[in-house]
């Protein structure tokens, strides 16, 4: 028995739910991603998606994913650092900017990659992060990796967020990192009021779209838009792999604070 199994053997409880045939996770599905699925053959009601604008089947989609494979390829064969870039990044990152309305944007490999790579780059020792005790694992595992101070609030709490703010030093940096819509409440960041804080206290806001792009705001730009706060929030974080039909991830922000990451974020 290796060491980790030995550990957690007693813990167990895939094996025991899936010895009772109700462990819900890792179920395969036969058929494209849509209102209803294919398992084992047969057709189910799709209540956990999240393709929330239907697109993953789209046509259009799947056509122009086919005609760029047939130009570039399957793969960059390097870092977007070195030889990876191509002139479609480029211009996606133009377009994703301009819809989410901030001067520039630059993409990762996936949504996960973008919170752990660029929340540890934008604060350090001396700074502060403050976080939604119900943020996405993503934005905890980014946070982690920084060597700024720590600090938690009750969800949505915006009292509990105004003391967190009363314990930093005035005139270190001071990141408020959190989702727009929290991902397993389904609830909204009161961000009017997260903004009016900011304000008082001389801080920065960092906002994971995740699950606001696409169903949130003018055309689906996201829940900083649907409160008209874009201005006011200096980094807005999204992903592809849900509205958005694709995988990869993205932050958008002020051109000196874009700029700044190519080579420092490590997971870029």
């Amino acid at each position: 028995m290796g060491l980790l199994q030995e550990k957690f053997a007693k813990y167990d409880l895939p094996q025991q739910f899936m010895a009772k045939g109700v462990y819900p996770y890792f179920r395969e599905i036969d058929s494209h991603q849509d209102t209803e699925v294919l398992m084992d053959g047969k057709k189910v009601l799709m209540f956990g998606s999240n393709a929330y604008m239907g697109l993953t089947y789209d046509k259009r989609i799947i056509d122009a994913a086919k005609a760029a494979t047939d130009k570039y390829g399957t793969g960059c064969a390097g870092s977007r650092l070195l030889n990876g870039t191509l002139d479609i990044h480029v211009q996606l990152e133009k377009e994703l900017a301009e819809f989410v309305g901030k001067d520039e944007a630059l993409c990762f490999s996936t949504g996960f990659t973008v919170n752990e790579g660029v929340i540890p780059q934008l604060v350090g020792r001396g700074d502060y992060i403050i976080c939604d005790d119900r943020d996405h694992a993503s934005i905890v595992d980014g946070r982690r990796l920084s060597f700024a101070t720590q600090l938690k609030y009750k969800h949505n709490d915006m009292e509990a967020l105004e003391k967190e703010l009363q314990k930093c030093e005035p005139e270190a940096v001071k990141l408020i990192v959190v989702d727009g819509v929290f991902s397993m409440e389904g609830d909204l960041a009161n961000l009017p009021e997260i903004v009016r804080l900011k304000k008082k206290y001389n801080a920065s806001i960092y906002v994971d779209e995740a699950h606001g792009l696409g169903v949130f705001g003018r055309q689906g730009r996201g829940v900083c838009d649907h409160f008209g706060v874009t201005d006011d929030v200096d980094l807005i974080m999204g992903t592809f792999s849900k509205s958005l039909a694709s995988i990869g991830g993205f932050v958008a922000g002020d051109k000196e604070d874009i700029n700044w990451l190519p080579p420092n974020a490590r997971s870029y």
